[in-house]
């Protein structure tokens, strides 16, 4: 599925490597599954592997992380012995292998980054650039990929429109290199303006890399207070558009567009743009969205270690207020219907703790206030932290509101799953965290409009109310030593 080919001399043996995207594991022959990051990531991951199991090789030979390909299909491909830089496309000009110096895939691995891998004749000149000599551009004559699927048989989605996006980027760093003698000082930037919830993972992420691989990133400019919250290292440029709506009316190539209008030539020539965004699924990844942006920054996560979703989170806290009455902040409104927490559910859950003698707030929802909650407003960020230091507890959906309050203020918070994954957005299972969903067998099923198995516009994976009191009490008896 990822392969690659170590030469030890020019024109000597070949030593083959292959690798499977990891389903949980992170064995020896695995490679982190990241959703976030764009093929050329995996290029760049190919490279150091192979580079770290043959330290003396001379030529690496990458196969395109986009094909289903074996050391066994890639040393076919080779007619005669390797002697020197070379591109091996199908007959149409799809990238097939990459066979660069070892050393200088060490010396630019950021550059690497923006490599199409979708259009031979693009990456040939931007390698031809970064090397300073002639690569050889080789074409088997027998073989044609065809129109590449929306998404395929090993979780890439690379349709016709996302390969523009790729091949858009390529093409500026071809413009960089070719026309500014100081292109190795040009910063690498991360196109990622979307959405709230991800700009938080994505700044926890950058606050967690050893060794970035870029400095910058293009953000909406929407979520300033997001950024300053979340402390990220990486310099926002900021992009003045509305943010990409979820409703499915503006596509995410359409959006890169308007985006790369709006930024303006002097943003694009003074950063190599890498988009970075969805290009696997991420449903059928088992790792936090934080460690999928982790491996798009640049670290490699070889190890269970190294996974933050099995680390102490970066920060923790707790409310300093007496836990007389206890305090319990409700966000229950995900912005799509099948996203809200069950409204009978809600009212069970509200009507309980009010008979116990817990005051419950509500983000949001005057409609709730009937059976015994408050309904506050909090939608900015310090609104948010304010109402959330008022209480003891955060009970929260998949939404921005549980992300920034999990990973941002560590305070102790249950979140609410119901049509995605606890593991990809919940992770970190821990004094001050844990998940609760129903594990229906249909879960995570990530439809945004109605249930494709029970119909309507509930999801019945989220947790029962009786199962969400227990987790509340729970929680406040083993943080704050709360007894009812």
């Amino acid at each position: 599925m990822l392969s690659g080919l170590a030469v030890r001399d020019v024109g000597g043996g070949l030593e083959g490597f292959d690798f499977g995207f990891s389903k949980g594991a992170l064995r020896p022959n695995e490679i982190f599954d990241s959703a976030t990051s764009p093929p050329a990531r995996y290029v760049v991951e190919l490279a150091r592997r192979i580079s770290a199991a043959a330290p003396s090789a001379d030529f690496l030979l990458i196969g395109n992380p986009l094909l289903p390909l074996s050391t066994k299909i890639l040393a076919s491909w080779l007619q005669g012995p390797v002697q020197g830089p070379l591109l091996l496309s199908d007959r149409d000009g799809f990238p097939l292998l990459y066979g660069l110096p070892s050393r200088f895939v060490a010396d630019h691995e950021r550059f690497l980054l923006t490599l199409s891998a979708v259009d031979a004749t693009l990456d040939h000149r931007l390698l031809e650039g970064l090397l300073g000599a002639p690569i050889t551009l080789q074409k088997h004559p027998k073989l044609a990929i065809g129109t590449y699927p929306l998404s395929t048989a090993t979780g890439w989605f690379q349709g016709s429109e996302r390969q523009k996006l790729l091949k858009i980027a390529t093409a500026n760093a071809i413009k960089i290199v070719e026309r500014r003698p100081d292109w190795r000082q040009v910063a690498s930037t991360v196109y990622h303006p979307y959405h709230a919830g991800s700009i938080v993972f994505f700044a926890m992420a950058a606050r967690d890399v050893a060794t970035p691989l870029f400095s910058r990133q293009v953000i909406c400019s929407s979520y300033k207070d997001i950024c300053a919250a979340s402390d990220s290292p990486l310099t926002p440029i900021w992009l003045k558009l509305p943010f990409l709506p979820r409703d499915g009316s503006v596509g995410e190539p359409q959006y890169f567009a308007h985006a790369l209008d709006r930024l303006g030539e002097r943003v694009m020539e003074d950063n190599f743009l890498v988009f970075m965004r969805y290009s696997r699924n991420s449903a059928v990844s088992p790792f936090h969205m934080i460690d999928h942006d982790r491996f798009s920054l640049g670290e490699s996560l070889a190890t269970q270690s190294d996974l933050r979703q099995l680390r102490p989170p970066l920060v923790q806290n707790q409310c300093r207020l007496p836990t007389e009455p206890l305090r319990i902040l409700f966000h229950v409104t995900g912005g799509l219907p099948i996203k809200n927490y069950p409204v009978e559910r809600c009212k069970v859950v509200l009507r309980t703790l009010a008979a116990l003698g817990i005051e419950c707030s509500v983000i949001g929802r005057p409609d709730l206030e009937e059976w015994g909650a408050g309904s506050i407003e909090a939608d900015e960020t310090d609104l948010l932290a304010e109402a959330v230091t008022r209480h003891h507890l955060f009970v929260g959906l998949d939404s921005f509101p549980h992300h920034f309050v999990k990973n941002v203020l560590g305070w102790p918070s249950i979140g609410l799953f119901g049509t995605t994954g606890a593991g990809n957005f919940g992770g970190g299972w821990n004094s001050h965290y844990r998940a609760l969903d129903c594990a229906l067998a249909c879960h995570p099923c990530g439809a945004e409009q109605t249930c494709p198995v029970f119909t309507g516009p509930e999801c019945r994976n989220y947790a029962k109310p009786e199962e969400l009191i227990g987790a509340i009490l729970d929680m406040a008896r083993q943080i704050y030593g709360y007894s009812s």
